[in-house]
Formats: structure tokens, sequence, C-alpha cells
């Protein structure tokens, strides 16, 4: 099979393809990151129909067409970006912000194609570069900030966390890399690179943002337009826990009314509800169990009791929560016989490994070993 025939297929995968993430993205009460991807997938299966026709033409010694065709597809790199500011600040992206982020990138396209000036082009795909880059610094340092706001609302991180997208930037890195190979070097085996590429990273990217959960606009503290001040949020460090012997029988005591630090700056009825809601309800066996939850069930602002966590009880809510669920789970671990699996899902774990990670971070020991010691 010739080469010519094979790109015709790849362009006949890559449309169908990103056609179906697009609907797929699309549908009605999806979040707005999800449908920035279906938007995304959009343009890009334009951009693939826009070019099929002329595929052909490509690769005769008209530079300027190829040149054109490229400045075309320059729309979709601050898409790219509006996709990460979404998940990293959920309600960030607003119409305004992304018609300013297009603004450069339409500017440098119409002045190659007012003056056909080669200088406009190649500023224009390191610009590209640049602004990937960028994207890539600001998100590896929201990622941090976003994890302790997650911490704060929410007692588990299964689905919404986005531990996911650091390897979701490699792609799209990749997708960046071989779009600027195939634009510098014009010919069949660049654009099956690029198509080949392109269609393998975004099948990956694709499967990790199909599962992300709904994450709430309150975990980034917005207000407004959604964006958060770094400022406003305390450094939160936790300390590796050391390796040392398993605990004895004795369970820790939780934090009560009496003794709980610095309770008369704090509403003493709420603290003594809290109680109660953990120590009597055992709210803490509801895996999906959120600080708004807690504050409702209450009647209580939900931003006062996180600073009530955070400050008085020097702990996230994450981890309030998730001692009381290694607590419970070290009763039946001394108690019962079952599995693990069981008993992670009895104490309000929505994971085996999330149990895991946390009676190890609390006890110094895995649940296996404290069993056995209990055994002896």
């Amino acid at each position: 099979m010739e080469l010519e025939h094979i790109l015709y297929l790849m362009y006949g995968m890559c449309i169908m393809f990103h056609l179906m993430m697009a609907w797929i993205f699309s549908r009605r009460g999806l979040p707005l990151s999800k449908r920035l991807i279906g938007a995304l997938m959009l343009l890009i299966a334009f951009q693939y129909i826009k070019d099929l026709p002329w595929v052909s033409f490509f690769y005769t010694d008209d530079c300027f067409r190829d040149r054109l065709s490229t400045c075309l597809d320059m729309v979709t790199v601050p898409v790219y970006a509006m996709v990460l500011f979404e998940f990293c600040r959920p309600g960030s992206v607003t119409l305004r912000r992304g018609l300013l982020a297009e603004l450069p990138f339409l500017i440098f396209s119409l002045l190659y194609i007012v003056f056909v000036n080669s200088f406009f082009f190649y500023a224009l795909i390191a610009m590209s570069i640049a602004y990937g880059t960028w994207c890539a610094v600001w998100t590896l340092h929201e990622l941090p900030i976003y994890h302790r706001r997650l911490k704060e609302e929410y007692s588990y991180d299964e689905e919404i966390n986005l531990h996911w997208l650091r390897g979701v930037m490699i792609f799209f890195y990749i997708i960046l890399a071989a779009w600027v190979y195939q634009a510098l070097f014009k010919g069949y085996f660049s654009d099956l690179v690029y198509m080949t590429v392109s269609l393998v990273s975004w099948s990956v990217v694709c499967y990790f943002i199909n599962r992300q959960d709904v994450v709430f606009r309150e975990v980034v503290g917005s207000s407004g337009s959604g964006a958060m001040d770094s400022s406003d949020i305390e450094a939160q460090t936790t300390d590796s826990p050391e390796q040392q012997p398993c605990p004895q029988p004795a369970v820790p005591a939780p934090v009560s009314v009496e003794s709980s630090p610095q309770t008369s700056d704090v509403d003493e009825q709420m603290v003594a509800d809290i109680y109660k809601a953990f120590e009597e309800d055992k709210i803490y066996l509801n895996p999906k169990l959120r600080l708004s939850d807690l504050a409702a069930r209450i009647g209580t602002n939900r931003t006062y009791m996180s600073q009530y966590f955070n400050h008085t009880c020097e702990q996230s809510f994450y981890e309030y929560v998730n001692n009381y669920r290694v607590r419970h789970s070290m009763g039946l671990l001394s108690d019962t016989d079952y599995t693990l699996e069981i008993i992670a899902e009895m104490s309000g774990f929505n994971s085996l490994s999330t149990f895991r990670r946390a009676f190890i971070q609390k006890n110094g020991c895995s649940p296996q070993q404290y069993r056995s010691e209990m055994a002896l």
C-alpha cells in the first residue's frame, strides 16, 4: 500500500475518533472541563476534514498553502491550555479569557497571511512552544495547591485527584513535538508520524478524563470567576510516618470537646455536634463524605468548619475523617477475620490502596502486620 493510501486511512481513523470523542464529551450535564475537551475534539476533527481534500497538494512546492494550513491549526493551542486551567481551577475559564488567549495566535496568523513573511510563521511556532512550556510549569505549580484544597473538602480522592494530569501533560508535549516536526518537515512520513502519535496520545488522555468525577468550584475557594489566589493557602506539610512498632490494642482516643485544643476560640456547640456525628453516628463510614455534607448536617458554615479542622485540629478534613476510619479498621482487624477488602469497605474507604496508605501513615505498619501482631 502506498504512503498516500495509508495517509488517507489515518485521516479517516482520526476524523472518526475525534468526532466520537466530541460527541461523548459534549453531552448535557457534563462539567466545563469535559465540554472543553469536546470542543477541542471537534476543532481537531474539523482540521483533519479541512486538510483532507488537499492531501495530494500538500507535498508540492507551494510552501504558502502548507503554512496557511498550519496557521489555521494554531487556534487549538490555547484550547489545550484552557483544559488544563479548568481542571486545576474549576470555574476559572471564561469566554473572555479564552478569547484573550486566542488573540496573539490570531494576530500572528493574520500577519503571516497578509505579509507572507516567514518570520511571522516561525514566531508563531516559537510562541506555541513557549506557551505550552509555560502552561506545563503553571500546572505543576497548581497541582499541589489543588490537592491541598481537595483534602479540605473531601474525605476521599479516588476519581477526583489529578495525579494523572502529570502524565497527560507529557502526552500533550508529545503531541506538540510531533506537530512541530510535521509543520517544519512537510511530507507523507511526517504527517503519518503526527497523526499516529496524536491518535494514540488522545486515546490515553480521553480515557483518564472520562474517568474524572466532577469537582465543585468550592474546592478551589473560588469567588466570582473561580480564580484562586495561592497566597490564601497555608502550606500544610505532613512528615512521613517514622517506622515504629505497631500500636497495642488500645485505640487512640478521638478529639473530644474537653480535650480539643483552643476550643475557647470556636463554637463549643459545633465541636459537640462534630463529636456526636463521628462518635455516635459514625458519619465517617460514608465513603463519599464531604465537608459540605457535615456542615449541612450540623447547620453551620463550611468555611468556618474548614478553619476549625485546619487550625484547631491541625489537620485537614481528609486526615481527620480517615483517622477515624483507620481507628474503626483496627478494631475489625483485631476482632474479626474479614479480608482486608471487606474491612476497607466497612471502614468507609473507597479502595484497598487508600486504606493501606492511610493505615501505614497513621500507624507506621501495614494492616497485615498489625493483624499478625495482634494475634500473638
